[in-house]
């Protein structure tokens, strides 16, 4: 019994120090797009990057997609079925973002234009 006791705390003790949060090996900026309009993205290319996410439905969040560097907005194109939007940058940003975990929401306004809104995750 007793063995039994020192085995289960050996490795209760290992499986507790082996375990990560997902930023503790992050060594870019991780960006992730949150799809906040009726319409399903088929495609989201980040126009600087030339980065693209696909498949974004309704309410959905993409995978994170790793940059050496990004900021808190870049220029989008984003087509659906039936339609293309387009976002365009509203300033230039020169420095790159620290390194970890972001989203960008995109949604639409009453006169059918993208609006971004960035948020950095936890």
């Amino acid at each position: 019994m007793k063995r039994l006791l020192v085995s289960i705390s050996i490795l209760f003790t290992v499986a507790c120090l082996s375990c990560t949060d997902r930023d503790d090996d992050v060594a870019s900026v991780n960006l992730r797009i949150k799809n906040n309009t009726s319409f399903a993205f088929n495609k989201v290319l980040v126009l600087e990057k030339d980065t693209m996410y696909i498949n974004i439905g309704t309410g959905e969040y993409s995978q994170y997609y790793e940059f050496e560097q990004a900021s808190a907005e870049m220029s989008l194109a984003i087509e659906t079925d039936s339609v293309t939007f387009n976002y365009q940058a509203q300033e230039t940003i020169l420095d790159s973002l620290p390194i970890g975990f972001y989203t960008y929401e995109l949604s639409l306004d009453e006169e059918k234009q993208v609006t971004l809104n960035f948020r950095i995750d936890n």
